[in-house]
């Protein structure tokens, strides 16, 4: 490797953190095009989560031509591949997501199965990519370690299928980043760090969420002799209307959603339907909301199934942590962004989301960021989503991601080790793992 170094005009060589960052800023520049190419790969090849096999492999195959170790197969499709400095410090960690949406109507959809890029997890490969030239490239003026992270599965989709790995013991959490975090990916990162696409740049707080599903059972007969069976469609929908009513107890947080769909609610119009599938999911701004309300939710179901005469079978999964971003790494990299794009406008946690990431994992465990930047056009998760300015949703977001890690830990990581701290402040590992276990059950009627 070539390494470059800056000198005054004694001689002395002068790798001060401006120089090292310039350093870095030229080996991505210089690498731009490769880093672009990644990005269109990607896109064009659309992949949902826990299927992401074209799309990691490529990933990993491109970090493996620049000399990294790569760990793959992990939650699946997920690798982890690091940099180490060979000097003690602490261990940073730079996530790039993998997975697609899937909408059959947008015009740049697989064809076979409707996949598509409509939330641009597509810059998370190029932002590895990127992120990995820059920092082999300046790694003898860091400490510590720089684990590069592919993760799986952040869109809560396919949920079917999901439940399928669950049940054959291939996973025990439906998003990508919770799975990682239970195979003990993160076990030993103090800090981690990605960006997601957007219209500007920034980061932002969001909600977690609990996903259930509801089965109602009752009993068939023909409907011109109701008085025989037991409507299951009945049972749906007393639950429907005591969730409705639970909502108004709820309106102390503005950002607590509770939504669902019937999605099987009987066969012919006249049997009486003997089951009734419904879709629910719950999202909160706090864990203890999260609780709280997962117990509500289920003990008003069961008492409507009771009400109906019908039975009910609850399975709830969680789906995604709270999101609470470390508000120091945010400032930090706040900085790197006024660095690089002077004056550009940053969005610093302007707004409470009501939607969910898995990121949320990550940082009730690790002081984490989930940063915005810019590159997007139309709407996002819509038919018209696009990929609107390249260099900035390829190239830039290596170069953020870059520099974030070099403030971090340069030197002697005393940034990154101050911001490791906060980790007192947050739930273990260990005690995620048991809330997470505690979400995840299976509720009958003869529960009650």
């Amino acid at each position: 490797m070539l390494t470059v170094l800056f000198f005054n005009l004694t001689g002395i060589a002068m790798n001060t953190p401006e120089n090292v960052k310039k350093i870095a800023l030229n080996a991505i520049e210089n690498a731009r095009e490769k880093i672009i190419e990644v990005g269109r790969y990607i896109w064009k090849n659309p992949e949902p989560g826990y299927r992401e096999v074209k799309t990691s492999g490529y990933i990993v195959k491109e970090l493996r031509k620049l000399g990294l170790q790569v760990t793959e197969n992990l939650a699946i499709t997920g690798f982890r591949a690091d940099i180490d400095t060979g000097r003690p410090g602490p261990t940073v960690a730079i996530l790039g997501e993998l997975d697609s949406l899937i909408i059959p109507t947008h015009p740049e959809c697989d064809p076979a199965t409707g996949a598509v890029h409509s939330c641009g997890h597509n810059i998370g490969g190029p932002g590895l990519i990127g992120t990995a030239i820059a920092l082999l490239a300046v790694k003898d003026y860091l400490c510590g370690k720089i684990a590069l992270i592919g993760t799986p599965a952040e869109e809560g989709i396919e949920m079917s299928y999901r439940k399928s790995l669950i049940e054959a013991g291939k996973i025990q959490a439906i998003a990508g980043k919770s799975q990682m975090i239970l195979e003990g990916v993160f076990d030993d990162v103090d800090v981690a760090f990605m960006n997601h696409l957007s219209s500007k740049y920034g980061y932002l707080d969001h909600n977690g969420a609990i996903n259930k599903k509801l089965i109602f059972r009752g009993k068939s007969c023909h409907a011109a002799a109701p008085q025989n069976g037991k409507n299951a469609l009945n049972a749906a929908t007393l639950a429907m209307s005591a969730i409705g009513l639970l909502r108004e107890s709820l309106s102390y947080h503005n950002k607590i959603r509770i939504h669902g769909v019937i999605t099987h609610g009987g066969e012919a119009v006249n049997v009486i339907p003997d089951e009734v599938v419904m879709d629910y999911m719950l999202r909160m701004p706090t864990l203890d909301d999260m609780i709280k309300l997962n117990n509500r939710f289920d003990n008003i179901v069961m008492h409507a199934a009771k009400a109906a005469e019908c039975e009910v079978t609850i399975e709830s999964l969680n789906g995604y942590m709270p999101l609470y971003d470390d508000k120091e790494l945010g400032s930090l990299v706040k900085e790197v962004v006024e660095y690089l794009d002077p004056g550009a406008y940053f969005d610093e946690n302007s707004t409470f989301l009501a939607s969910s990431t898995d990121m949320g994992d990550i940082a009730t465990v690790i002081p984490a960021v989930h940063g915005y930047i810019p590159g997007m056009s139309g709407t996002s998760h819509g038919v018209d989503y696009a990929i609107a300015d390249e260099y900035k949703s390829y190239v830039v977001n290596a170069q953020v991601e870059a520099l974030v890690a070099i403030e971090l830990l340069y030197g002697d990581g005393k940034k990154a080790e101050a911001i490791a701290r906060h980790k007192a402040d947050l739930i273990s590992i260990q005690e995620y793992a048991e809330t997470v276990k505690n979400v995840n059950r299976v509720l009958k009627s003869e529960d009650l």
